[in-house]
């Protein structure tokens, strides 16, 4: 590969114009469809419960930055592919090869605005998507629906008031349906604590919540305590009234997310998939970046080079799909243990990237 003296900034502007205007579009046009989807998936809440109206509008426009900055990559690669099989159509990629300008020259400012839009994608998630999605989240559940915030966290533990006391545990862990940590607080008509029941952890079997290692003590009227032979957990509650409480990992920013891990490991307990969750908080921004390089090196290669807008999109649409469900896969094996996190976290990116780097190498200058 022949490099030569920098293009122009004239030149620099005009094809990274080529690439952040169909980037804009793409960015525009997935997230109407992703909202659209949102609305229709969420149809009959939203008619039972009269959102409708301001509450909805305000209930989609904070859900904006989460859907821009999960959407992001894929807009950056369907940008990349559209803007140069414009290019390609009109012969202008050729013709810049002809003149002795190198694909590399070509990719630089490119990968320049690419950068930059990893960079507004991690600021996003960081700065804006939180408070946001913490806002729609009880927007919808509470300010709807009409459910009732019965629970509070005391240095990250929750605890909930039910109908003869009060439930306190580590943990909820939404996915499994199941509480780390619960204990169950009964109180007299005086208030005064009457039955204590622990268990390490308790799930959720579809009707109600099987305790594992549960203790049970009963307080006496003369001041001692009694072990009992109590086995049952009875809440009354399901794991939808713990869904309310429980923070997800988008909700958080990524200090929070730290100081939430460190609570968790102080107490003894696995943070689990939030670790991996963290990890993903570095690597999903660079996934700009990378989807760039890989549409780059697809547009200036010459056997994809005729393609038409159409198929470019589908192409788009395709790889995209490809590099979240590789997402989705390492993520769930790095939740479950069987990945460390740091690597469920970056594997996708580092095959993508060596993908990227492959076609580029081995394609050839026109």
């Amino acid at each position: 590969m022949r490099l030569r003296p920098r293009l122009s900034p004239v030149m620099d502007r005009f094809i990274a114009g080529q690439f952040f205007g169909p980037f804009l579009v793409c960015l525009a046009a997935f997230t109407a469809a992703y909202l659209l989807g949102d609305v229709f998936d969420r149809f009959d809440d939203l008619l039972h419960y009269g959102g409708l109206g301001l509450i909805g509008l305000e209930y989609f426009a904070l859900k904006l930055p989460l859907i821009m900055s999960q959407i992001m990559p894929v807009a950056s690669l369907a940008g990349v592919l559209l803007g140069f099989a414009l290019l390609n159509r009109s012969g202008e990629v050729l013709a810049c090869q002809q003149l002795g300008i190198s694909r590399l020259e070509m990719a630089v400012p490119v990968l320049a605005i690419a950068i930059l839009i990893s960079g507004a994608d991690f600021v996003l998630s960081e700065m804006v998507v939180p408070a946001a999605t913490r806002q729609a989240k009880y927007l919808y559940d509470v300010q709807l629906k009409k459910r009732q915030l019965k629970g509070v966290f005391a240095n990250r533990r929750i605890w909930v008031r039910v109908r003869d006391g009060f439930v306190s545990a580590d943990v909820f862990d939404g996915k499994r349906k199941e509480l780390v940590g619960v204990s169950h607080y009964q109180l007299d008509d005086q208030f005064g604590l009457k039955d204590l029941v622990r268990a390490e952890s308790a799930k959720w079997n579809g009707r109600r919540w099987i305790p594992d290692q549960p203790n049970s003590f009963e307080m006496e009227p003369n001041g001692n305590v009694k072990k009992t032979a109590k086995m049952r957990l009875d809440l009354g509650l399901t794991p939808a009234d713990f869904g309310l409480l429980r923070v997800e990992p988008e909700e958080f920013s990524l200090w929070e997310l730290n100081r939430y891990i460190d609570d968790l490991r102080s107490k003894g307990l696995d943070p689990g998939g939030y670790v991996v969750d963290r990890d993903l908080k570095y690597a999903m921004p660079l996934a700009c970046l990378i989807m760039v390089a890989l549409g780059m090196a697809l547009s200036l290669d010459p056997l994809p080079r005729n393609s038409s807008l159409g198929r470019s999109f589908l192409l788009a649409i395709l790889i995209g799909f490809g590099y979240w469900l590789s997402f989705g896969i390492t993520s769930s094996l790095g939740r479950s243990g069987l990945l460390a996190a740091w690597l469920a976290a970056w594997l996708p990116n580092f095959m993508f990237a060596m993908i990227a780097l492959s076609i580029f190498l081995f394609g050839e200058e026109r």
